[in-house]
Order: structure tokens, then C-alpha cells, then sequence
């Protein structure tokens, strides 16, 4: 079997608010897609998805700098695929767009594997751990303290066993509190906006609210001995880890001490194969790991399968604001805040090609 072609589809799907009337919670940075697709010569196409910030340029990249170097390849040999796309595009960069861009294609090769022996991916990546996944909650950023308590209370009555906000205020953070109440937990994820001390003096404030993590609280977020610094003085759990990129970067984090919990992203640090490297690290650091996966298409059936063979935690994150249209089936949202994997070879899922039609925004 050889690769006979390599597809990136850049899409722009906007969301819909479900729960509070108010639309400050739309997050627009999420209606971008990059929809991967790599081509076999016996008919078997491996779905993937790259991490959506500037889609037009990551799937750019990927036609220009990676679908050269896979043409003609054995796709199921992927150490050697990842390797060959890794080495190649040193000088492009070692973090960001480049390495999402590689994780999209190796997804895909991950479901050409799983296809094309008949086996579901989380089997491939060493069996089943967890009979379900539980899917926490994670919101998008609010203006109001009162629309990101309403959803997060909605949150909680659907099922959920945990609400993250993307909120920076205390107010938020009460207000959620009481509206989930005590059996619901909860998470603050701020996206790196304060200075280590800043951090601290947040975490101690927030204390009270029994939060179960905050999440990249220090500004720039690989300032790592300033995470540690935070991690040091706080009796919050401090997560950090979907803006670091590959098994490399996390041996950073670990070596710094600077986080409580590994949140590494399936399409961000370099596909399956990297982050299975990095819960490796994680076992033998003794962390547990929870992936972050903030999107839509089939990088939530990858975090899903990788969930699944994930011994240290059976959680994965879901954005709970629903797409205007789902363009992948089944959609992966969770009833009663569980998620189920089924036994389909791959990942399990189809790409509805009249929805990625409408909503590409490459020229044809």
C-alpha cells in the first residue's frame, strides 16, 4: 500500500450558542478547520485534523512542505513517516504551526492503520482502559460573570463531572461555583495572562472555590520556571501543556517541575505517537495526564482513542458550543457528559463532504 496523495481543506464552520441568550461566549478563533485527508493506492483514505488556527496557511504547509515527502510512501510505517516530516521541516520551526501540521497528517495515518487491519486505533495504541470516557465541560470565555454561571450550571445538570471556565475574574469563578454546586468540579483555564506573582496571589484567592486545576496562569505560557514558581506556593493543582509540542518540549516541563498535571493536544504536539512518548513521561514522572482537544472534527475521535488506551485518566476535554453544522459523524458529543468509542476500524468516523463543500475556504 502506498500514499498516492495528501488533501488539506481549510474550512470556516461558525458555532451556535445552546445555552445563555447572551453571544459573548462565542470564541471565534473556533470556526476554523483543517480537515487532512491522505490517499492510498488500494482505495483506503486516512482522515486527520490539524490544529485550526490560520487554516489557509496550515493546510498550505502541508501541500507544500509534507505531501512531497509522503508521496509513494508505505503509510502504515508512521515512526518513520513522523520522522521524515519532523526532520525535513527543521529549519520551518520546532513548535507551532509546523508541528500541527504534522500531527493532522499523522492522525491520518493512524486511521489508514486501524482500516486497513480492521482494528479500532485505541486497540493499535494498546487496548482498552476504560469502558467510557468521561467528557468534561469546557466553556468559552464570557464578558459576564452571570452567562459563564448559567452555562456552567446547564453544564452540570447535563451530566458533567466537570466545568472549566476560560474566565480571569473571581467573580466568574464564585458565581460558577454556586450554580454547579459541590458535587460538579471545577477548572480555570486563563490561557496565560499574569506574571508568577500575579498567579499565585489569583490561586490563593481561588482557593476557596475548591478548584481542581488552574491552568496556564503565567504570561508567556513556556515561562516555565515561572510555573514552577506558581506550582510552589499554590495548593491548586497547576496544568499546563497544550501550547508545548512534542515528547522533546514536555521533557522540559517535566525537568523544570513546573506542572501538577500534562495536558498535551493529539493535533498540537505531534499526533498519537507523541503524546503515547509523553505518557510515557508521565508514568514515569508520576502525573497524571488529561489531553486538551478544544475542537470539532476527527482530532476529538483521535483525543477519544487516545483516551481510552490512557491508564492515568479516563477524561478528555469537549467545547460545549455546537457547530452551526457538524461536518463529521459520528460528532463525538457526549449524553450525560460520557463519551463511548466504538469498535469500527480507525477512528471510527465519516466526513460529511456536503458540509465540507459548503464551508471550504481554499479556492477550488
Amino acid at each position: 500500500m502506498k500514499i498516492i496523495d495528501v488533501q488539506a481543506i481549510p474550512l470556516s464552520i461558525p458555532q451556535k450558542m445552546k445555552f445563555a441568550g447572551s453571544t459573548t461566549g462565542l470564541n471565534t478563533e473556533s470556526d476554523g478547520h483543517v480537515l487532512v485527508k491522505v490517499i492510498t493506492d488500494e482505495g483506503i483514505v486516512g482522515i486527520g485534523e490539524a490544529w485550526r488556527l490560520t487554516p489557509l496557511a496550515v493546510a498550505a504547509f502541508i501541500h507544500e512542505a509534507l505531501k512531497p515527502r509522503l508521496i509513494g510512501a508505505d503509510p502504515t510505517c508512521i515512526e518513520a513517516l513522523w520522522r521524515k516530516m519532523y526532520e525535513a521541516t527543521f529549519r520551518y520551526g520546532r513548535k507551532g504551526m509546523v508541528i500541527n501540521a504534522i500531527s493532522g497528517v499523522e492522525i491520518a495515518l493512524w486511521d489508514i492503520l486501524g482500516k486497513s487491519c480492521g482494528q479500532p486505533v485505541y486497540k493499535l495504541l494498546g487496548g482498552a482502559c476504560w469502558n467510557r470516557i468521561r467528557a468534561y465541560a469546557s466553556l468559552p470565555p464570557y464578558e459576564l460573570p452571570e452567562d459563564a454561571a448559567a452555562d456552567a450550571g446547564e453544564m452540570a445538570r447535563e451530566g458533567y463531572h466537570l466545568v472549566k471556565l476560560h474566565q480571569r475574574d473571581i467573580e466568574s469563578v464564585e458565581q460558577t461555583r454556586r450554580a454547579i454546586g459541590d458535587k460538579v468540579e471545577l477548572a480555570v483555564d486563563v490561557n496565560g495572562c499574569w506574571t508568577p506573582r500575579r498567579a499565585v496571589t489569583m490561586a490563593r484567592r481561588m482557593e476557596e472555590f475548591d478548584v481542581r486545576w488552574l491552568e496556564e496562569p503565567v504570561s508567556p505560557m513556556d515561562d516555565y520556571d515561572g510555573l514552577r514558581f506558581v506550582r510552589e506556593r499554590s495548593n491548586i493543582q497547576i496544568a499546563a501543556g497544550e501550547n508545548e509540542y512534542t515528547h522533546h518540549g514536555f521533557k522540559i516541563i517535566l525537568e523544570k517541575g513546573a506542572v501538577d498535571l500534562l495536558q498535551p493536544d493529539v493535533i498540537k504536539a505531534g499526533g498519537l505517537l507523541c503524546c503515547r512518548k509523553i505518557l510515557g513521561m508521565a508514568e514515569a514522572w508520576n502525573l497524571p495526564l488529561i489531553p486538551h482537544s478544544f475542537y470539532y472534527g476527527p482530532g476529538v475521535a483521535a483525543t477519544a482513542h487516545f483516551v481510552m488506551a490512557n491508564p492515568l485518566s479516563d477524561e478528555m476535554e469537549i467545547n460545549t458550543t455546537p457547530l452551526a453544522q457538524d461536518f463529521m459523524y459520528p460528532s463525538f458529543r457526549p449524553e450525560g457528559g460520557k463519551l463511548t468509542v466504538s469498535d469500527k476500524p480507525g477512528l471510527g468516523i465519516e466526513i460529511d463532504e456536503d458540509v465540507v463543500k459548503h464551508h471550504r475556504i481554499d479556492k477550488l
